[in-house]
Parts: structure tokens; sequence; C-alpha cells
């Protein structure tokens, strides 16, 4: 199999792809359009395509594009599931529901963002209750989210930077970006309501799957960890029953919950949607570049989109689209293998 094949250079060619796949499928699709417009006035779109008996009991659920323009690797992964994987795959009390471009905001605009500046894996909490404070981005945030490309002010939010990162060390600069609520223009922020990904992904996936009893649920990311390796993060923590069935299905590897260093991921609302049900929810995170040059891509696309005036941008799109999706066929072919056999490995674990 050419994995590589399955990429596609933009959302429009992406979406298109996996539409095509899903009508050869003979699946159920529903299709939710976003009110929020894509480059050039584009149509917004987030699909959910479900293989499978409509009450089934049990479903895998692969997400891609939760990120926005990490959504390459996720559609990917989807496509080629459809294309060379979904054949023999399925039985008779079993669904595989995949939801195409979550955040196709993001995904057009190669934004990691949405439509509203906000971080859809942070978004998913209570949104009554009293928002987290994040006192680590509350000391670095003002040196991420730089208001200048260059110049001299750029030059002193960069060396304000390195003293902080390392002032802070590298755990404290991962959970001062792992979500904050108290500044809408800044980088990594969740959100005071639920935005239209989450109130989406909140409706669509018990209408889908109207009768699921247990369900895997796989958010396919990219850009931490080592390059070309699917990390397995599981959301629930050691201890329980449901990290004792994760652990069961996605190996030793897989690591457990971290709740001190993001807030309001996706799964928590597919757990909440798919209630009584039981969800067991995974990370599937794809390293590319190093944490630093990672770092970097998102100040400057930050700065661009909100300082950039006239300027053109287009090297800072492509830093920023390689630091998510890396232009080499060995790394490719690397997400789409791996990202098969955790699919295939739920698959299994669903059916025991």
């Amino acid at each position: 199999m050419n994995a590589a094949a399955h990429f596609r250079p933009d959302y429009a060619a992406c979406r298109d792809y996996f539409l095509a796949l899903a009508e050869a499928s003979g699946g159920a699709l529903l299709r939710a359009d976003n009110p929020a417009p894509g480059p050039d006035g584009m149509a917004l779109s987030t699909e959910f395509l479900r293989l499978g008996p409509s009450r089934a009991e049990r479903a895998l659920i692969l997400v891609s594009g939760t990120h926005g323009a990490e959504g390459f690797a996720g559609s990917a992964i989807q496509c080629a599931w459809l294309a060379v994987a979904r054949d023999g795959v399925l039985r008779e009390n079993l669904a595989v529901l995949l939801v195409h471009g979550l955040n196709s905001f993001g995904f057009s605009h190669l934004r990691r963002v949405n439509e509203n500046n906000v971080d859809l894996n942070r978004n998913f909490i209570d949104h009554e209750a009293k928002h987290p404070h994040n006192e680590g981005y509350a000391k670095i945030g003002h040196a991420l989210a730089v208001a200048a490309l260059d110049g001299p002010e750029r030059e002193k939010c960069d060396r304000e930077l390195e003293r902080l990162r390392t002032e802070m060390g590298e755990l404290n600069v991962m959970r001062a970006i792992g979500g904050q609520y108290d500044a809408p223009e800044g980088m990594f922020y969740g959100g005071r309501v639920p935005v239209w990904s989450n109130r989406a992904l909140r409706e669509y996936l018990p209408e889908m799957l109207p009768g699921v009893r247990l369900a895997a649920y796989v958010d396919i990311h990219t850009g931490l960890g080592p390059s070309g390796y699917g990390s397995p993060m599981c959301y629930h923590h050691k201890g329980t029953e449901d990290y004792d069935l994760a652990r069961s299905w996605w190996g030793k590897d897989m690591t457990a919950a971290a709740s001190k260093i993001n807030h309001g991921k996706t799964g928590h609302g597919a757990m909440e949607a798919l209630a009584p049900a039981q969800v067991i929810c995974l990370t599937l995170e794809f390293g590319t570049l190093p944490l630093a040059e990672v770092l970097a891509a998102l100040r400057d696309e930050h700065a661009l989109w909100w300082h950039g005036g006239a300027r053109d941008g287009s090297e800072i799109k492509d830093a920023f689209r390689a630091a998510f999706c890396p232009d080499d066929p060995e790394w490719r072919d690397k997400v789409v293998e791996r990202g098969l056999q955790i699919a295939a490995d739920a698959v299994i674990g669903l059916q025991k």
C-alpha cells in the first residue's frame, strides 16, 4: 500500500477524496454545515460517516481535524481505512463512525484554532461553572502571543520566551500551553461557550450511534512526540476500569490521563453525548518536529493572523503546515500504518 497517496494538499481536496470514498462505501453519511466561511467564501462542513448497523451496540469512532491543520494526517488515516481496511472488519453488532474535519475552519485556513480563535480540544468543559485559570499561561502568554512578526518588539518577546522556558522548565511550559480561558485573542484559548464544532459533535454522535453501549473514541493529532510515531495517550486514569480496558486494546506504551496538562478534550464531549455508554477515549498523537520548532511555527502563524496586515505570509503558512504535516513520504507512510493499526486493535478489542 502506498500510504502517502491518501494525503491530499488542502482541506477541499481532503474532503472531496473522503466524500468519494464515503459514497463508494455505501455508509450512512451526515453532513453538518459550518456557518463560518472558508478561504474565498468556501462552504465548510464536518462529515459523519457510519459503516455498520444503525443500532450497533459497539462502535469505533475516528476523528480528524480537531486542531484544524493537524487534519491532514487524520483524514489520510480515515481515507486509507475506507480504501483498504474496511472490508471484512465489521461484524453484526459493530459500527465504525468517521468524523472528518471536526474543525473545518482551522483545516481550511491552515490554523490550529477555529473561527472564534478557540482551541477546540480545550472547549469541552462545563461552561456554566467557573472557568479554569492557567497561572502558567498568565506568566508566559505575552511572550507567546506576540504582536509583531519581526522587529524589536518580536525580538524582545523571543528573548523573554527563552528566559521563561529556562526558568519554568519543559513540563511547566507544556502545562502553560495546555489551555487558557482568560485571553480571547491569545493562544490555546478554550473559549467561554460551546463553539459550533462542540455542539455538532454532541448532536450528531448520538444520532449516528443511537444504540451504542461501548465505544472506542480515537482523536488523531500531530505535532508532539517522536517524529512519525503515533503515541497513544489515554484519557483515563490508572487504576480505573476504563484505563485497564484501553490498555488491553492499545498496549503497554499507552500513557495515562494527564488532566493537569489540559482540560476540555473532544472525548469528554463524546462521553457526555453518548452516556450512559462506556466510551474509551484516546488521543493518537504523531510527532513531527522538535517542540521548539512547533512552538515557533504556532507563534508565527498566530502573529500573522492577528497582526500580519497585508503581508503575504506564505512562508509562515508553509512552515506551519510542515510543523503538523511534513512533506515526507516515509513520515506519511508511518502515520497511516500506525493509524490503521490503532483502529484494528480497537476493533479487535470491541469484538471480544
